[in-house]
């Protein structure tokens, strides 16, 4: 009887045994499975683990890092990478216009996040020089930023994290599209700097935000990303709202004091909105912070 029960307590033990060591080898088949992510540049990557030591070259790709729950991996950033809060402490390798790269090789990165507009073609081949692994992404319209968020998270293994985040800002966004569609279109006039004056077309994300809000861009049709324009040009397309990045209180007295040399009947009636550019500007799950704000304010232009 003892015999038996011995028995079949090794049989119980294989059995576990046996079991676990699948487990195991279905956990490794799975984390060293390769997988290819082709990314805004038509450049394929092929990724067997995830990265564990990634540079951050643009603040807005720095949040949306964040966001996908790479936190962990991050290793340093560029200038004026200010949210979240914890970004701020880590070490920089230069800016929008130059690049650190002894302190960017000497970080050892296993991938660098480029942002498409702000990566020239002699740091790409650099990067290439280096031998460095570049993932270059540039969401342009505001459907693009929840698949950006589960490409990180997929790259970096953070899948439940990106998940979340990108299913929260779809949520959001959808709630924006269902309050707003339909509504009468205001024609608006979207200024990114005021000396010379900068709008935007239909290509940027902001173009997105104020079709979000039932808002046609009166200069979406320029061939320029982001094209300076006349005063003249302004005044002939004479749109029924005015909206303005704007950091301080002073930039936004400035902009107001331009605009009310110009015979505008939006400047008259005080049809005049200002938001925080990192709140629009950048093309993370934080631009529903600003997009609301710019709907709220077409809303009251539009009664």
């Amino acid at each position: 009887m003892g015999a038996r029960r011995e028995g079949e307590s090794s049989c119980i033990i294989v059995k576990h045994a046996i079991f676990f060591c699948l487990l195991l080898f279905c956990a490794t088949s799975q984390a060293t499975t390769p997988f290819p992510v082709t990314d805004v540049s038509g450049t394929q990557l092929v990724f067997i683990t995830p990265p564990q030591r990634i540079i951050s070259l643009a603040p807005n790709l720095t949040e949306l890092a964040y966001a996908a729950g790479m936190s962990s991996h991050i290793v340093a950033v560029t200038a004026y990478s200010d949210y979240p809060q914890q970004a701020k402490q880590l070490p920089q390798v230069g800016d929008a216009f130059r690049l650190d790269w002894e302190r960017l090789v000497a970080l050892k990165p296993d991938l660098v996040l480029a942002w498409g507009s702000g990566l020239s073609s002699r740091d790409r081949a650099t990067f290439e020089k280096l031998k460095l692994k570049v993932l270059v992404l540039e969401p342009r319209r505001l459907d693009d930023i929840p698949k950006v968020l589960r490409l990180l998270g997929r790259v970096a293994g953070t899948e439940p994290a990106a998940e979340a985040a990108a299913h929260a800002f779809v949520e959001q966004l959808d709630t924006l599209r269902r309050q707003y569609a339909g509504r009468t279109k205001v024609r608006a006039y979207f200024q990114i700097a005021a000396a010379p004056l900068l709008t935007v077309n239909d290509a940027h994300i902001i173009s997105d935000v104020l079709r979000l809000c039932g808002a046609q861009n009166v200069f979406a049709a320029v061939p320029l990303l982001t094209p300076a324009i006349s005063n003249e040009a302004l005044v002939k397309e004479n749109p029924q709202v005015m909206l303005a990045v704007a950091a301080t209180y002073e930039q936004e007295e400035e902009t107001k004091r331009i605009w009310r040399e110009l015979p505008l009947i939006a400047v008259r009636q005080g049809r005049m909105v200002f938001i925080h550019p990192d709140l629009i500007s950048r093309s993370t799950p934080r631009i529903l912070l600003g997009a609301k704000r710019i709907c709220e304010q077409i809303e009251s232009a539009r009664h």
